[in-house]
């Protein structure tokens, strides 16, 4: 099967990690209600996974690092910083908005994929283009002024997928480096980042460390790094390497049902006809891609990986 159909395995590995995706807010929100700080909470998740694959570096003292090049430097920094704004956005925005916003990321794809990987800008992905604008300009517009993003965590959100993209783009780059060297640099750099946030006072910092309910802490911490980071992000890196960026891109959008979905169920987020508008608009984005853009070959198809 997967000789004839070389893209259908990675297709369902990313539309499984979507699903880990478009649901991590939920643990998220559990382990903000512990009285942890939701933007440390995101630093953590990070925090514990970047140890647990540190022996796997030590093992041979760096060198796949270092043969990674600028190349995998660029991924690690984009997809740290996507998932630390991702996860940090979540907690404190308007979940279903944030997912949608995220997901605006088709749309950097495939003007990053024409800039760097020169891949053409057939009419059908024209269309999947103008459609996943059209689909931010419903989603923000409010009647007045331009329709932007209007919350730090909204703006983080848009800006998480802009990177997501630039990832995406960095995978196809790096098909020779390891799984291992590619989530650990993205764990150290969603720290680094994390921090720097955390210092500066972009999101709320914590108020009471006394107050927090350290075991419930420490369980959600745990099962978020191990259940959802980890798995999420490793078939995240595997599938997205052998996918042209724009059509990983599209699929990941099966993250905004789940995300949306299960907001709509548990949370008492409003989501209104704009929202359901926008976010119809910008998944139909990728059904357009899907069926009529052009794909780059896959890693697979020019035999390099």
């Amino acid at each position: 099967m997967s000789t004839r159909h070389p893209l259908l395995l990675p297709s369902l590995g990313i539309i499984l990690s979507a699903v880990f995706w478009g649901s991590m807010w939920m643990p998220l929100h559990a382990a903000y209600g512990t009285g942890l700080s939701g933007a440390w909470a995101a630093w953590m998740i990070y925090g514990v996974p970047a140890f647990l694959v540190l022996p796997f570096i030590l093992r041979d003292r760096g060198r796949g690092l270092v043969a990674g090049g600028w190349p995998l430097l660029w991924l690690g920094i984009s997809t740290g910083i996507c998932n630390y704004l991702y996860a940090a956005s979540v907690v404190y925005g308007d979940v279903a908005r944030i997912v949608l916003l995220f997901y605006v990321n088709p749309v950097w794809s495939v003007l990053l994929e024409r800039l760097i990987l020169k891949a053409p800008i057939t009419s059908g992905r024209a269309a999947a283009l103008a459609v996943g604008l059209a689909g931010m300009f419903i989603l923000n517009y409010d009647g007045e002024g331009l329709p932007l993003p209007r919350t730090v965590a909204e703006w983080c959100g848009l800006a998480a997928g802009f990177c997501w993209a630039v990832g995406l783009v960095t995978m196809r780059m790096t098909p020779q480096v390891g799984m291992a060297e590619k989530a650990f640099l993205q764990y150290v750099t969603a720290m680094v980042f994390g921090g720097a946030f955390l210092a500066l006072g972009v999101f709320p910092s914590q108020a009471d460390w006394s107050a927090v309910d350290w075991p419930q802490a420490v369980f959600w911490i745990a099962v978020i790094a191990g259940v959802w980071v980890l798995p999420g992000l490793l078939l995240s890196f595997w599938a997205a390497a052998r996918l042209s960026p724009t059509r990983a891109s599209m699929l990941f959008m099966a993250e905004v049902v789940v995300g949306v979905v299960t907001a709509a169920i548990w949370t008492d987020y409003p989501f209104g006809w704009r929202e359901a508008l926008g976010g119809i608009v910008i998944v139909s984005a990728s059904v357009i891609e899907i069926l009529f853009g052009a794909h780059a070959p896959s890693v697979r198809e020019t035999g390099k990986a």
